[in-house]
């Protein structure tokens, strides 16, 4: 390919020359003579491969192409935005994922958004900068035996990626533990009153203690101000701002491909024992041709919890029943391609109507919004700047007793010192992913619980053979057979329903009528009758409410045995050669807190990894 190619976000590459070829598998050496390559080609955009390609192609020796479904994410102006995120719901911006109907919520089908844009979910989520627990990572060592890891060996990568910007008035931490010379930024951005003066000191009301800082080694436990990848002029750091910079671009070895929806990895299967990937085939349309393109060392497939299994799946890797079943020869057979899907569930905030101007559902009139959009243009502040969930507490479910409830959860958090709640406070109506407005355009205050250690673990599979069609989404939510997942969502409603009645809160809040249903949409937040709510009505509340916080992960989880994990400890996928995966689907067990910093952290440690196998391994083409 011609340096006239390079980096072709919107006419990606010569089709003409990678018209697909029918026939008999395609052989390595067939594939050398015919197909345009590259050493290493990316699947996927998105967080991990944002960071691999921008690290990867730092070698200015080796080549490298990413192929993303998605758009160039430049354009958007809501990607910019932080406080408009919603807005790239269902767009062409996203996947637009729903779930299978879900027993445990009254069959709900719940809808799941996915980046498909430069930076995948990066581009389209609340930018919360969170390293999690140090427990988490140590679990991934000593429990599953992913030796290499643990969070003193991800931690230097978390430091040198991250650029942090302090400013006057924001908390006060130690600068030992950020990092300020990396390329993503991340700081503190908008912080309403009603959470500074209001959510932040309910909490302490609620015997939650204040921590500074979550991202150290101490771990997540307390309320704090959420630290964010926002950066000093209020505009979003997406992975793709943060290392697909104009300059990254610029690079003569780096090629980026959007619109370009992988359908399959090629595998020679004759020149080599294992199975060997050799490149990808892909279309820019559900009805337009077929391309193939060539790795001559390595497919690095970063498509996320959804995406990688089913193109692993669509490839030939996985369960030998469900590929035969679609008319998939089978390459590999992994059993858990697919399988230990965890995800992060919500209930439906407790919605608690505050005074008029109190939160920031105002800025949803597009006259009243004006003046904010104003001062963002002008000086990248003001509450557009905002990240919406702006604090968090981190507790643990078995430090809590509440009179005549019966329902108490186990201990499977991480270590001693590690969540398995955690409570947002936002400043408007996050109700129904932000699509639905609050009755009567009224302000409101939105307290959401979240269990962070699932027990419950889902699917997914195949509609069809087709790369078009949307894969099988089972997270089978409050599936577990102990009822562990309930009985902690039903410690942190309580814990919420205990802030609201917090005076530091209430003074914030409107009158509004006592109203005895927990179903309703305005919570009761009168002290004559909390306290009489039972667990069955919470339980029915959270059945019909509950939603997703965007957090699925282990669909293709690594693990040094093929009988249970897809992915050796260098993400290589077992069984086969010159294929590796990297996103939140090798991920072992799920993290206590929100994953794009671990990702990005583990997608820097693996590209550190392959650097060293490449500076020793001799290159696929030179045994032909």
């Amino acid at each position: 390919m011609g340096r006239r190619h390079r980096n072709p976000l919107t006419n990606p590459l010569d089709f003409a020359t990678l018209q697909l070829r029918t026939g008999p598998p395609v052989t390595y050496a067939a594939a050398q003579r015919g197909l345009v390559s590259y050493d290493y080609v990316i699947i996927g955009a998105g967080a991990a491969g944002c960071v691999l390609a921008s690290k990867i192609s730092e070698d200015k020796d080796v080549s490298v192409l990413i192929l993303e479904a998605g758009s160039d994410n430049t354009k958007v102006f809501e990607t910019k935005v932080p406080l408009l995120f919603s807005k790239l719901f269902h767009t062409q911006h996203d996947w637009d994922y729903y779930t299978v109907e879900q027993p445990g919520l009254a069959n709900r089908q719940l809808y799941w958004p996915r980046g498909k844009i430069l930076g995948g979910s990066t581009s389209l989520n609340a930018m919360m900068y969170h390293h999690c627990s140090k427990s988490d990572f140590d679990e991934w060592a000593s429990t599953y035996g992913c030796e290499g890891w643990n969070y003193d060996q991800l931690a230097p990568f978390l430091r040198a990626m991250e650029r942090f910007t302090s400013h006057p008035g924001r908390p006060a931490i130690d600068p030992e533990h950020r990092g300020t010379l990396g390329q993503w930024h991340t700081g503190y951005s908008w912080l309403s009153e009603i959470v500074e003066k209001g959510f932040l000191p309910a909490c302490h009301d609620a015997q939650i203690p204040a921590i500074a800082d979550v991202n150290t080694c101490q771990g997540s436990l307390g309320v704090t101000r959420f630290q964010t990848f926002i950066d000093p002029k209020g505009q979003r750091s997406s992975l793709a701002t943060a290392f697909l910079t104009p300059e990254v671009l610029a690079r003569p070895n780096l090629y980026v491909a959007c619109n370009s929806r992988v359908t399959r990895v090629l595998f020679d299967l004759i020149t080599t024992k294992e199975p060997t990937a050799i490149g990808v085939e892909f279309q820019t349309s559900r009805d337009g041709q077929r391309f193939q393109v060539h790795a001559r060392r390595e497919v690095l497939l970063c498509g996320g919890a959804i995406n990688t299994p089913q193109t692993l799946l669509l490839s030939g890797i996985g369960p030998a029943d469900e590929l035969r079943a679609h008319g998939i020869p089978v390459i590999q057979e992994n059993n858990a391609v697919g399988r230990n899907l965890k995800d992060h569930l919500c209930t439906t905030p407790i919605i608690c109507k505050a005074k008029d101007g109190a939160t920031l559902d105002y800025l949803g009139n597009d006259i009243k919004a004006i003046p904010a959009l104003a001062r963002w243009l002008l000086t990248g502040g003001g509450p557009l700047s905002s990240n919406v969930g702006e604090a968090a507490a981190f507790i643990r479910s078995t430090d809590y007793r509440f009179p005549g409830t019966v329902n108490v959860p186990n201990d499977h958090t991480s270590g001693a010192s590690a969540p398995d709640i955690e409570v947002i406070g936002a400043p408007l109506a996050f109700i129904h992913h932000g699509e639905e407005k609050a009755i009567e355009n009224s302000s409101v205050f939105s307290i959401i619980p979240i269990g962070l250690r699932p027990q419950s673990h889902g699917t997914v599979t195949l509609k069809s053979r087709h790369a078009f069609d949307a894969p099988v989404i089972d997270p089978k939510y409050l599936s577990d057979e102990s009822g562990n997942d309930r009985k902690v969502l039903l410690v942190g409603l309580r814990v919420c329903l205990k802030i609201m009645r917090s005076p530091a809160l209430k003074k914030y809040f409107e009158t509004v009528p006592v109203n005895d249903d927990p179903s309703s949409y305005w919570w009761p937040y009168s002290s004559s009758n909390i306290d009489n709510i039972t667990d069955e009505q919470l339980l029915r509340f959270m059945d019909e409410k509950a939603f997703t916080l965007y957090h699925p992960v282990g669909s293709a989880r690594m693990g040094p045995s093929p009988a249970t994990s897809v992915v050796d400890l260098e993400c290589r996928v077992h069984g086969v050669k010159g294929l590796r995966v990297m996103d939140a689907s090798v991920f072992p067990e799920q993290i206590s807190g929100h994953p794009t910093a671990p990702i990005a952290a583990m997608a820097a440690m693996l590209s550190e990894i392959i650097k060293e196998r490449s500076a020793v391994a001799t290159p696929l083409s030179a045994n032909l």
